[in-house]
């Protein structure tokens, strides 16, 4: 065998689960059947980290609730578990609906109602179209990009009236979609693709921002600021940040193609949410508390378990959520042969169980072809 190549078959390491797509979080959650048990409540947690403890905490209940029925036991893998994270995560928009009074002051404070009407000639003003024909306000991230590409023509205006540019708050952003959904046609909200997300932050972003320290030469390190929580929080960042950019810019300012917008947010969003660093001490003692080590360790001959320290994935939330949907019935079962209890986790026990799994990984190397 000639050496580069079998230094390439020796190269695998431990694979690390990107952050998933939540268009194709909603379709697997179609797919996969979800809807029969959660059909109007669908699963949301802030962070991963409370998801997949929450997942985990619920299975033996769930399993219960399927035994005797006509539901057949659903798998996933890491990456389909990271799509329907993905999906979950986008659904938090809708749980905020905001607040359509308050949404009137914001318009008319921040200046959007010396332009624009509420409907055709209602007072005569021409600068620009009634929000009555604005479709893109029920989906954030279209109203997002078209707020941006419309941030020349505020920018100049401000500066023309001696106006200052209207800052707002996540809150406020919240309150104006709601007012505008009221006001105008609706239409339908389109999470995006990170992957495409990550080729529209390249061409438009990496000049000046990083996630970590990536590059040699300093910029914004946009895993050090403060991350949302909401989609639209998003949307109140990069409108804030406009002004700033149109300065450095100038007329080199990215005009943004329909959908950019999305799957830039979609990016970003993947990038900072699945973001969460745990104890190894403290991991260590939750492996040992909630008796892993029992089946793991002491009598993982007898009981089959898997060596922990040599999976192929990097531990994560995905892949603590995708082991419980492929192995936790059957765990359950070894468990109570054993009359071992079915563990239960807090967020920060299951981060910290991540991180103490994680540093104890061997790095797994093919063996060479003879």
């Amino acid at each position: 065998m000639h050496a580069p190549l079998a230094i390439l078959l020796l190269a695998f390491a431990q694979i690390s689960v990107i952050p998933g797509s939540a268009a194709r979080g909603a379709e697997a959650f179609r797919e996969k059947a979800c809807l029969e048990c959660h059909a109007g409540n669908v699963p949301h947690a802030a962070t991963p980290t409370l998801l997949a403890t929450a997942l985990w905490n619920h299975s033996p209940k769930m399993w219960r609730s399927q035994q005797g029925g006509n539901f057949s036991r659903q798998t996933l893998d890491s990456f389909e578990t990271a799509d329907l994270f993905a999906y979950f995560f986008s659904l938090a928009y809708f749980k905020a609906p905001g607040n359509a009074m308050h949404g009137r002051t914001v318009f008319e404070s921040a200046g959007c109602a010396n332009c624009h009407d509420t409907v055709a000639n209602f007072r005569g003003r021409a600068a620009g179209p009634p929000i009555s024909t604005w479709s893109e306000v029920s989906d954030p991230l279209a109203w997002a990009e078209r707020m941006w590409n419309h941030s020349a023509t505020v920018y100049a205006d401000a500066a023309n009236n001696a106006r200052v540019w209207p800052s707002l708050s996540t809150t406020d952003m919240l309150d104006l979609l709601s007012y505008l959904r009221a006001q105008s046609s609706p239409s339908t909200f389109q999470p995006g693709d990170p992957e495409l997300g990550r080729i529209t932050f390249e061409r438009t972003c990496e000049s000046c921002h990083s996630f970590g320290s990536r590059t040699a030469v300093p910029k914004i390190d946009l895993l050090k600021r403060p991350a949302s929580d909401l989609l639209t929080g998003y949307v109140t960042a990069m409108w804030n940040h406009a002004p700033m950019m149109r300065e450095r810019a100038g007329s080199a300012f990215p005009i943004l193609g329909p959908g950019d917008m999305s799957n830039l947010v979609a990016y970003l969003f993947a990038e900072r949410y699945f973001e969460d660093e745990g104890d190894v001490q403290r991991g260590a003692k939750v492996f040992e508390s909630k008796k892993c080590a029992v089946c793991h360790e002491s009598r993982k001959e007898r009981n089959g378990a898997p060596e922990l320290a040599m999976a192929t994935e990097r531990y994560s939330a995905i892949t603590m959520a995708a082991a419980v949907w492929r192995h936790g019935p059957r765990m359950l079962e070894t468990m109570q042969q054993h009359d071992i209890a079915w563990p239960q986790f807090s967020a920060r026990e299951m981060s910290d169980l991540i991180a103490f799994l994680n540093k104890r990984l061997v790095v797994r190397i093919g063996s060479p072809l003879n």
